[in-house]
């Protein structure tokens, strides 16, 4: 229908496509973020991705967008989200993410385009303080280190005095303080309605808050939880709405796979034998003997579950959980642990109205056997089912092998509209392996929008053609003496990206004599001390594995180069990972090509964009992995980085630098 057929018919001829003439309002060059921002720039691409956003929010519909660094794609979904007129749920990969929309782009919005816009951030239960507990905690405070202590008197106050009780208000508290564990509003403890504390509670204003508002900001954790509480017929955390903004959504098929198995530990069952001996009066009711007795036989079942499972030559890490391949007394351990908790729930019944939190013990106990009888019988075939030994205890934990059919029937099937966007969804220019993983329809519509970044003049990538393999024992050696160079030519400010602690220690030992730089390595401080005294320090190196490869921004100076060791395969022989690989070749296709290549292209293209994250950027990529120009699967990676020029000699970069 042309514009001469709309006007007959009594429309505009605007009426046919809205998202055009509103995007161009506020982005376009005479837009209202145009008036308002100094130096604002209209970009294509941010209309562009604007324009899609707000008519998959009209139009009911599916929306996978990647954005190139730059583009401005939280604008570009946060405008739309405020003129639609739903009720929009945005959903973040990080914390700095969060932050950023919290902190900046929602006061802004607020301030120049519509001051009446409602918007609230939900988080899960753990970050909010429990006045319950907190209470409880004061009477009898269970204080594990001096310094704890020290801290606990400001904390106190802080408690007394916080409007949220949201733990990120209190910068000054350390990431181990254990206390917080006895405080927090943890969903194991809540009391619900029978809480005495429930008008003055935390955690119910804020869903109250989060209910009249017009936008509310969560995690991809928090959204799941909340989706896999539903599935139970539970009330869920996150108040009913009509779309939702995945961004960063290349980390929904992990994140999603948390939510939709089971989960057994002997730390949950060792909390909870501690949890139950405390509600008893701590063994000195006379009246709970037989409840205290169950506690501490708990407490041994806990440590004989972990010796069962703990066996020599089985190796660390995440491994295939085979009941038939544990101790010999581990199926009798498990009856045990199973019967015990079977008594609880009425054992602890009479005692509910003395001690709100024994009644909470009976609900966890059947939940706690619940999973462990499942995770022992592995019925369902759609898991993968596998076990970690961590600092805390070992974990059992079932995990889906396929999430597309959970989240096709369970996200894309009941909510109107779904907007998936990342700096990195497509693999080589195709959004297929995102669409199949995710379950995302087929009618869902797909948009690639470029970076605006020059990167034919702001980047170089380097890749030797004569190297040793990844899996060469000189590989690390010869690495660190390539890299030494490369980080004199750019005069430190490097990212040394590992994907394994074994690469990383050892390069990181051969540099510490090789370079003239402030070498930093990510053990040394936490995340957050050791990004920001690289940043500081502008002429340092910092060598870090998987935690650094997404999700930190060190704009400017500090960063002008990004060196990778090898591709970032995962290890074929991790759990989840190999059944998802036997999945695919049952099915008739090559785990390889269809599974791991694609990850590992989606993890590159996410430690390569560290590098450049402003148009005054300029900068250096190193991957020293020969694969890349060497094998057939090669051209994927190399048809996954920038558009800039690729070279493979070392004095090539000096002339990159020396036009800098």
């Amino acid at each position: 229908m042309n514009a001469e057929q709309e006007k007959s018919e009594g429309r505009p001829a605007e009426a046919a496509h809205p998202e055009q003439a509103a995007m161009e309002k506020y982005f376009g060059p005479r837009g209202v973020l145009a008036s308002k921002v100094e130096g604002f720039e209209p970009r294509a691409g941010q209309i562009e991705m604007a324009r899609a956003v707000f008519e998959a929010f009209r139009s009911r519909a599916t929306l996978m967008a990647e954005a190139g660094t730059g583009t401005g794609k939280t604008w570009a979904y946060l405008v739309p989200a405020m003129l639609c007129r739903k009720k929009v749920v945005v959903s973040t990969g990080t914390k700095t993410l969060q932050d950023q929309i919290l902190d900046h782009d929602i006061p802004f919005l607020k301030k120049n385009i519509d001051s009446k816009l409602k918007v609230v951030c939900l988080k899960g239960r753990r970050n909010y303080l429990c006045r319950r507990r907190f209470l409880e905690f004061c009477y009898q405070p269970t204080i594990w280190a001096k310094d704890e202590a020290t801290l606990f008197r400001r904390f106190q106050k802080w408690a007394a005095t916080s409007n949220s009780g949201d733990r990120s208000e209190i910068h000054w508290l350390p990431d181990n303080f254990r206390a917080w564990n006895d405080v927090c509003s943890s969903s194991e403890y809540c009391l619900g309605r029978q809480c005495p504390e429930f008008s003055r509670c935390h955690l119910t204003r804020v869903r109250l808050d989060a209910a009249r508002a017009d936008i509310v900001v969560v995690n991809h954790h928090l959204f799941f939880a909340d989706m896999a509480l539903r599935i139970k017929g539970l009330d869920g955390v996150i108040p009913e709405y009509e779309a939702v903004v995945f961004d960063e959504a290349h980390q929904l098929e992990d994140v999603a796979g948390e939510y939709f198995g089971l989960n057994f530990s002997s730390f949950a069952l060792s909390q909870l034998s501690r949890d139950i001996l405390k509600g008893c009066g701590g063994g000195k009711n006379q009246d709970s003997s037989a409840v205290q007795a169950v506690g501490r036989q708990l407490e041994v079942l806990s440590r004989l579950f972990v010796s069962g499972l703990a066996q020599p030559g089985r190796g660390a890490g995440r491994l295939r959980f085979d009941p038939r391949r544990a101790a010999n007394d581990f199926d009798a351990t498990c009856a045990q642990i199973v019967h015990a908790l079977g008594e609880l729930p009425a054992m602890v019944k009479p005692f509910e109205e003395k001690d709100e939190n024994l009644a909470c013990a009976g609900r966890r106990a059947g939940e706690l056997s619940t999973a462990l009888t499942s995770l022992l019988e592995q019925k369902d075939q759609s898991l993968v089912y596998w076990q970690e030994a961590t600092q805390q205890g070992v974990f059992l934990r079932a995990t889906p092998i396929a999430i597309g059919p959970i989240l096709s029937e369970l996200l894309f099937a009941t909510v109107s509209s779904v907007v998936m966007t990342s700096a990195t969804l497509s693999v080589a220019g195709a959004f297929d392996f995102v669409r199949n993983s995710l379950g995302v329809p087929a009618k869902g519509r797909e948009l690639l929008v470029p970076s605006p970044f020059e990167y034919g003049r702001q980047a170089i990538a380097y890749i030797p053609v004569r190297f040793p393999a990844p899996n060469e024992a000189s590989f690390c050696a010869r690495m660190a003496e390539e890299a030494a160079e490369i980080i004199e030519k750019t005069r430190g400010r490097t990212l040394l990206l590992f994907t394994s602690y074994k690469n990383m220690h050892e390069v990181h030992k051969i540099l510490e004599g090789k370079i003239s730089f402030p070498l930093l390595v990510q053990g040394q401080k936490t995340k957050r001390a050791l990004l920001q005294e690289f940043k500081d320090r502008v002429e340092s190196v910092l060598c870090a594995t998987s935690s650094f490869w997404q999700g930190i921004d060190v704009p400017g100076e500090a960063l002008s180069c990004v060196i990778i060791d090898k591709l970032p395969f995962e290890v074929p022989d991790d759990p989840v990972t190999a059944s998802r690989l036997e999945r695919i070749a049952g099915q008739g296709g090559n785990g390889f090509y269809d599974y791991q290549v694609p990850r590992a292209a989606i993890q590159l293209k996410q430690g390569i964009g560290r590098l450049i994250r402003s148009s005054g950027d300029r900068g250096v990529i190193a991957v020293f992995d020969i694969r890349m120009m060497t094998k057939s699967y090669g051209q994927v990676f190399v048809k996954s980085l920038p558009p800039c020029p690729i070279v493979h000699h070392l004095d090539q970069i000096d002339t990159f630098w020396k036009g800098s």
